[in-house]
């Protein structure tokens, strides 16, 4: 992912490589397991949301990696 490597906050590419890990979770969630106030996972989220790295799945408040999330979307198309 080469926008990965444009990160410098540690928050970003902690929060990235997390999703990379675990596919799509919620912000509260992402927190608590990576140890981490609540505001700040939020705050990253809505950054690499901007940037279109991450996007919210469509009905929820859980959050997926842009590029994951499409790959995703052609398996399903597929099936």
């Amino acid at each position: 992912m080469q926008a990965f490597d444009t990160l410098e906050s540690d928050t970003s590419k902690l929060v990235v490589l997390y999703l990379q890990r675990v596919g799509d979770d919620t912000p509260d969630h992402i927190a608590e397991r990576l140890r981490l106030p609540l505001l700040t996972v939020l705050t990253t989220v809505r950054y690499l949301d901007e940037k279109g790295i991450v996007r919210r799945l469509e009905g929820s408040d859980r959050v997926v990696l842009a590029d994951e999330g499409r790959a995703r979307g052609r398996l399903l198309d597929a099936a």
